[in-house]
């Protein structure tokens, strides 16, 4: 048997590691373009597939509804994402689809002005107040330790009129100038709350929103000190949206979030970042600025599918660690400002909740 010399078993052990190596570095590459190439071809929109019970097959994902949702909110959200991907189909999208396609009357989406007049009878009245247009719901009779109550509300009809009768005290809907979040809303809400200062204590007042609105009455309290004007007695933040701070359920609830959702169009998640703002401007979102000495006790309300919880979730630590009374709030299964739908029990619970937070603290 022919012996080797030691180096030349050496040798021959490199030679065959640098083969090894070769080897693994050529399959890794081809690897690495099967995998762009994999990419390259998915489609730009996941398969969206909705069962009958809710159940969403979206991509390689399968969720199905919680199981301790109302049932009501359960129906809600199965028609309502039916109607979303039938809607996406509709646009041309394709690939959203759903096993059970029947049709959704708008007046059966239970989210309007119109049905929430319904559950919560109240009074509606328009004026200016401050030269900025409001929309005011009173209950029909209003208990005499509520008379020097009010409250601010910013968004939508349906949370003013809950609260308004469901708390028994007046709730003045601005209708602020912008749309969403911005310095001309919130120099509205300033003139509105300048002229109710010169009626009610600022201990009386209660300021709250949903979404833009959210971000507003967040972004307001915060520039009130700037503008040497007084802290409401308590503020209603419901689920805020995020504009240059998103939060990683921007992200991960895309696609489960039935009202904000762009999954279904292959758009980016919505928002985009906010504009820098001036010393002396408001904040540009609710995770913005400094938690001034005495911040009102905060209500705080979100859901498991909501895109923007991590905002109120990071705003709650926020406030608490400013010291402030902040009441988290956050409903299972339930998307972005669900209690826009007025039919829900979730929507009449946190309603009730909100109202009450006011009722204790508002003096």
């Amino acid at each position: 048997m022919r012996r080797f010399q030691p180096g030349t078993v050496l040798a021959l052990l490199a030679a065959f590691i640098i083969v090894c190596c070769v080897a693994v570095a050529q399959n890794e590459k081809k690897d690495q373009k099967l995998d762009t190439a994999v990419l390259v071809d998915a489609p730009a929109v996941p398969q969206m597939v909705v069962d009958s019970d809710g159940t969403l097959h979206f991509g390689p994902r399968t969720v199905p509804l919680p199981a301790l949702a109302s049932p009501e909110a359960r129906q809600a959200y199965t028609r309502r994402m039916l109607q979303r991907t039938l809607s996406s189909a509709g646009r041309g999208g394709g690939l959203a689809s759903a096993r059970v396609t029947e049709p959704i009357a708008p007046a059966e989406r239970g989210w309007s002005k119109e049905s929430a007049l319904k559950l919560h009878p109240v009074v509606e009245e328009s004026r200016k107040i401050g030269g900025v247009g409001v929309t005011i719901y009173s209950p029909k009779t209003i208990p005499e330790k509520n008379r020097n109550k009010v409250a601010m509300e910013f968004e939508m009809d349906a949370e003013a009129i809950a609260v308004a009768s469901l708390g028994q005290f007046r709730v003045i809907k601005v209708n602020y100038r912008g749309g969403g979040p911005s310095i001309p809303g919130n120099e509205d809400i300033v003139a509105v709350y300048r002229e109710l200062l010169k009626i009610y204590k600022p201990a009386s007042i209660g300021m709250f929103g949903a979404s833009g609105g959210c971000t507003l009455a967040q972004s307001t309290v915060l520039w009130l000190p700037e503008q040497k004007l007084p802290l409401p007695g308590a503020v209603g933040l419901g689920t805020c949206s995020g504009g240059s701070n998103p939060g990683d359920t921007r992200y991960t609830m895309n696609g489960l979030d039935e009202e904000l959702s762009t999954a279904f169009s292959g758009r980016p998640p919505f928002g985009r970042d906010a504009a820098p703002r001036k010393p002396g401007e408001p904040p540009a979102t609710a995770l913005d600025g400094d938690i001034p000495k005495g911040y009102p006790p905060a209500f705080l309300l979100s859901g498991t599918r909501d895109m923007c919880l991590s905002q109120t979730v990071l705003l709650h630590r926020k406030l608490l660690k400013a010291g402030v009374e902040a009441d988290l709030n956050i409903f299972e299964g339930m998307w972005h400002f669900f209690w826009n739908d007025a039919s829900l029990p979730e929507s009449r619970e946190a309603m009730t909740a909100l109202a009450s937070f006011f009722n204790r603290h508002l003096q």
